[in-house]
């Protein structure tokens, strides 16, 4: 498994450097020394205890029955996940689901923080949350033998992993930075395809789903139909964008939604058009959508990388600002845990997703390894550019409402 898991520093920064990294301006957060439990600062760092104190709880935990809120995503609240945490350490947990990483933030930013202990968000995010001080910094030699030594070298700091570490002089990711969350899921945005019907060859580009040789359902996800729609016309998504470039991801945009035939509203409904035969193509989708036809045995749809490349995403874990139980160290160590990243990956309800845990990828089984395509990792990194969030998004909303109304 070793050739499996590592990854060269080189191609490591082949992959991230593409370009380059995001800076976000915003005012630097009021931090402080304190332990797991908080200090009466909410944005006091957070220490882990030492490894492997937070996998067993302590007399006084099992018997105070305390909750831990968690905003994040479909497949953290499924039972295998969640039960065995709770039966442990005679807990609760709240577990409130989202789908769209600016409506998430909004409600944070809203108030709403005051609800959660801890929050996943798109690693894009992050700089953002901390800029708001709606997270708090961790110390990251105290979390590591939970967290990163666990990991494959894809995401180790020393590798050039750099979208857990902030540089609070302007929030841009920084290997350097202080940890500010952790990887937990990732993925990648691309478009599925029929692979019983739609040519290898055609596959190679996004083309396909402007061709008029296959039909083609367009997902109403703009944020990241747009980054892809970018891709394709060989334009830097994570930048401000010129009027030109603006242009001409209206035009692309406009022809991609003439050649559709069907505007799909969620990603069940692509999969059940796919998996009917209505369409031959999907866009947008990923293997957290295209996962869930493949878990069923439906191999010949895949979310296949172009030439053009895919967006990668990294679900990304913070404590949330404000007083934590006691239990949410434990959680946070709880849900790193290999075992545990692997039941996420597969869980009984909700998407199926990689994990960026060794003891996951050493126990896939080959039927998990197929589903989750976990062979094509390497080859789709390397491809592919790491999602740093779209600056000027609001010059491109009024182009995708626009587009719908003309299918």
């Amino acid at each position: 498994m070793r050739d499996e898991l590592e990854f060269s520093r080189r191609e490591w920064l082949k992959a991230t450097g593409a370009l380059g990294a995001t800076a976000a301006s915003g005012l630097a957060g009021c931090l402080g020394g304190g332990g797991g439990g908080g200090d009466g600062d909410p944005l006091s760092m957070i220490e882990a205890e030492p490894h492997p104190q937070l996998y067993e709880p302590t007399e006084e935990e099992k018997n105070n029955k305390e909750t831990l809120a968690h905003l994040t995503w479909t497949g953290y609240d499924a039972e295998n996940v969640q039960g065995p945490f709770r039966q442990k350490f005679n807990a609760e947990t709240k577990i409130d689901l989202f789908t769209s990483n600016p409506k998430a933030f909004n409600r944070l930013k809203s108030g709403e923080w005051q609800q959660f202990h801890q929050a996943t968000f798109d690693m894009a995010w992050i700089p953002r949350l901390a800029e708001a001080d709606l997270i708090r910094p961790m110390d990251y030699e105290s979390w590591k033998p939970y967290t990163f030594d666990q990991y494959i070298d894809l995401f180790k700091r020393e590798n050039g992993y750099k979208y857990a570490f902030l540089n609070e002089d302007d929030y841009s990711f920084d290997t350097d930075g202080k940890l500010y969350g952790l990887p937990q899921r990732f993925g990648w945005a691309s478009f599925a395809v029929n692979t019983d019907t739609v040519a290898k060859s055609d596959y190679k580009s996004y083309d396909a789903a402007w061709s008029g040789d296959y039909n083609v359902g367009v997902y109403d996800l703009m944020f990241w139909g747009i980054q892809i729609i970018m891709l394709r016309e060989g334009i830097d998504p994570f930048k401000e964008h010129t009027e030109e470039e603006v242009e001409k991801v209206k035009q692309a945009t406009f022809d991609l939604f003439d050649n559709a035939t069907t505007l799909l509203p969620d990603f069940a409904s692509m999969n059940q058009a796919l998996k009917a035969g209505e369409i031959d193509i999907g866009f947008i989708s990923g293997n957290w959508i295209n996962g869930t036809l493949r878990r069923d045995g439906n191999y010949e749809f895949e979310a296949v990388v172009p030439d053009e490349g895919s967006v990668i995403w990294v679900e990304t874990t913070a404590f949330v600002k404000g007083e934590q139980p006691d239990i949410s160290d434990n959680y946070m160590a709880y849900m790193m845990n290999g075992e545990n990243a692997l039941k996420l990956s597969w869980p009984s309800s909700g998407g199926t997703n990689v994990v960026p845990h060794k003891t996951a990828w050493e126990n896939y089984s080959d039927e998990q390894r197929k589903v989750l395509r976990v062979d094509d990792v390497r080859d789709i990194i390397e491809r592919s550019v790491f999602y740093e969030g779209i600056p000027d998004l609001d010059k491109f909303e009024p182009i995708w409402r626009e587009a719908k109304t003309r299918i």
